[in-house]
């Protein structure tokens, strides 16, 4: 190749990388603005602890782009005269390509949770859930001295709830997740105990609760060693289900039915899930409510599960999983309330959210004490909302003949409107 057209063509490669250069920065502009992504009112309803901090990293990640750019464009300007650095100028804009990728696919995320606030009622049910999901981890973790998560939670379609913790490595390298991003899902947006197996997905990653778990529940089933292995590999949903039950009681167990009560996957165990098979989850919750209470309306739910699905009709080898299980659910539901925690002093569960405060008796206590007052009071919002949540819960499953009414009334409350007791 001539002289002439070496220069002609590292001119034209140059010009291209510049023009690449300017698109991705002109596009990565655009993400200063956060209303690119939400609405002005969809910030507006979120929490300022939880928005300031998530509304700052996803500044900081924007102004690390724009610097990247920034670089890039320094090294295309040095090609333009010392060929040899071409090469190194097409690697830059290359990296600024992937990283707008990265940054977009975070500001995405996080501007769709803000904007599924898409109404003055929908805001005002999500900030109330946010407030509760963050009560209820303040509830232990503030005593042992940890610091609560603010929590950004959201409203998406499907059957369950799902988290993006607080303090996880996010898409775009060296951004951590400042809040706990919780996603609700529309059927159960005002019967959220979902939401608390949530947050005790984030109190257990930072308490060490799923390994003690795991030990306990080895130790417990020490007589079946292949029962123990399977046990243990869900210990990271149980310890989030016993979190949920030791917010809102039954409540969270008829809930979770209403999830799994698949007849298309309520024995199905696919390799790795952590979840427990759902026939068993279900069971293993209707436990716990004995352990703690005895007899109740959940013998009925047990027999339902029973009866609509036997155990026998579960096939092979799945079946001898379900029987083994079966005999010793009692046990594995001691041995979950009883794990000492160890971010939490070594203390169970129970210790610091006893069972006995969500028990139906006392949630009747609660309602008749506050009288009409429970679904109007502000203070009563602000101090009792977890256990209002376990009463709606409570009733709706006890009363399915008034279930409409119940879910009526708790949509009210979560939209912020006063209704009769």
């Amino acid at each position: 190749m001539s002289a002439t057209l070496a220069v002609a063509a590292h001119r034209v490669v140059v010009d291209d990388l510049e023009r690449q250069l300017a698109h991705w920065l002109a596009a990565a502009s655009s993400f200063a603005d956060a209303e690119e992504f939400a609405s002005p009112s969809a910030w507006r309803s979120v929490e300022d602890e939880a928005g300031l901090p998530l509304r700052r990293m996803l500044g900081q990640l924007v102004d690390e782009l724009v610097r990247q750019a920034g670089l890039a464009r320094a090294v295309i300007r040095s090609a333009r005269s010392d060929p040899a650095l071409v090469q190194a100028a097409a690697a830059a804009v290359q990296q600024l390509r992937r990283s707008y990728t990265q940054v977009e696919t975070t500001l995405e995320f996080f501007g769709d949770a803000v904007n599924s606030r898409t109404s003055v009622p929908l805001g005002n049910a999500l900030r109330t859930l946010d407030r509760l999901a963050t009560a209820s981890m303040r509830s232990v973790l503030a005593p042992v001295g940890l610091r609560v998560p603010p929590t950004l939670t959201y409203v998406d379609k499907g059957l369950g709830a799902s988290i993006l913790r607080a303090g996880i490595r996010l898409w775009s390298p060296g951004s951590v997740n400042p809040v706990a991003a919780i996603k609700v899902v529309r059927h159960n947006l005002y019967r959220p105990t979902s939401l608390f197996h949530e947050t005790g997905h984030q109190v257990a990653a930072m308490t060490g609760w799923v390994p003690a778990l795991r030990d306990a529940l080895s130790s417990e089933l020490v007589d079946a060693p292949q029962l123990a292995s399977v046990w243990s590999g869900w210990a990271s949903e149980i310890a989030a289900d016993v979190f949920a039950f030791a917010h809102t009681g039954y409540a969270s167990i008829s809930a979770l039915y209403d999830v799994v009560g698949d007849e298309r996957a309520i024995f199905r165990w696919p390799i790795g899930d952590p979840h427990p098979i759902g026939w068993l989850r279900t069971r293993l919750g209707v436990e716990l409510c004995r352990d703690a209470w005895g007899p109740g309306p959940w013998d009925a739910l047990d027999a339902a599960v029973v009866e609509s699905y036997p155990v026998a009709s579960a096939g092979g080898a799945l079946t001898e999983v379900l029987q083994g299980s079966a005999a010793r659910l009692p046990r594995i539901a001691r041995a979950c309330q009883s794990t000492r925690i160890p971010g939490l002093g070594g203390r169970p569960i129970g210790s610091l959210l006893p069972a006995a405060r969500v028990s139906p008796s006392a949630l009747a206590d609660l309602e008749r004490e506050a009288g009409p007052a429970l679904w109007s009071s502000a203070s009563l919002r602000e101090r009792e909302g977890i256990r209002i949540v376990a009463l709606a819960g409570l009733r709706e499953a006890e009363q399915p003949q008034f279930a409409a009414d119940w879910a009526a009334r708790a949509r009210n409350w979560f939209h912020g409107v006063a209704v009769a007791g």
